[in-house]
């Protein structure tokens, strides 16, 4: 129960200090990946372009949003507290790492619910069609951001400096999405890139989400390696954080 309570702890301080930060958040997880969405239509041509590919379009945008909020925002997040000395204060609590880990996650799966169930109603809005499967969707979500999540971790635990920290958190927030065939086939690709392009989780939360916003279950390879990823990825970001620093 008492570690449940420091949980909590953590994302309600997380919370109350978004409160300050609300428009930027919603720039990076809304505003951006919808004109992602609408740039995407607009270079496809909307008039010729098939239900099935705003979904991808649509798809992909919730995909960068997850990315952006995930690795970028909360990333900047957790450099900030490691560089500021928040992490310090943290710890005298006290607090075990993998509660003030674990406070963090449910802070970032809250934003992803946001951000996402907002991109879902923008695609009703604008007469997208589409069945999803709730239940699914909420899984590979879920999946995503753990695993973003966990390298937005390592990042923070092995920057240098903030400085560094933030330009790698940018850097892998855009980069995984614009380097994953999100927005367009993987057959477009150069031949070098589509076995890395592959490999990449965004490649995997793309494919499934699409699948899954079209009423298709048939997503289990995807979900496997979410979940093979985020389980490395969550391992090495929590035994890399120094909880105290000299």
């Amino acid at each position: 129960m008492r570690r449940v309570g420091d949980i909590a702890c953590v994302f309600r301080i997380q919370l109350a200090s978004m409160r300050a930060e609300t428009g930027p958040f919603l720039l990076a997880a809304v505003l951006f990946p919808a004109a992602m969405y609408f740039f995407t239509n607009a270079i496809a041509g909307l008039q010729n372009t098939s239900n099935q590919n705003q979904l991808r379009f649509l798809a992909g945008s919730i995909v960068f949003s997850l990315s952006l909020s995930s690795i970028s925002w909360l990333g900047y997040l957790l450099l900030e507290n490691r560089f500021t000395g928040r992490l310090k204060l943290y710890a005298t609590l006290p607090l075990t790492p993998s509660s003030y880990i674990f406070g963090i996650l449910l802070f970032a799966l809250a934003q992803a619910a946001v951000a996402t169930t907002t991109l879902i109603l923008l695609g009703r809005i604008l007469g997208l069609y589409f069945k999803p499967k709730l239940m699914l969707v909420a899984l590979v979500i879920g999946l995503t951001v753990l695993c973003l999540c966990g390298l937005g971790a390592i990042v923070a635990a092995r920057a240098r400096s903030f400085t560094q920290g933030s330009l790698i958190t940018d850097a892998l927030g855009t980069g995984l999405v614009f380097l994953a065939p999100v927005y367009y086939p993987v057959d477009t690709m150069p031949q070098s890139l589509k076995m890395f392009s592959q490999l990449l989780p965004t490649t995997f939360a793309a494919r499934a989400l699409q699948t899954t916003l079209t009423g298709g279950s048939q997503i289990g390879g995807d979900l496997l390696a979410l979940a093979l990823l985020a389980t490395v990825t969550l391992f090495l970001g929590l035994r890399l954080t120094t909880w105290r620093e000299e």
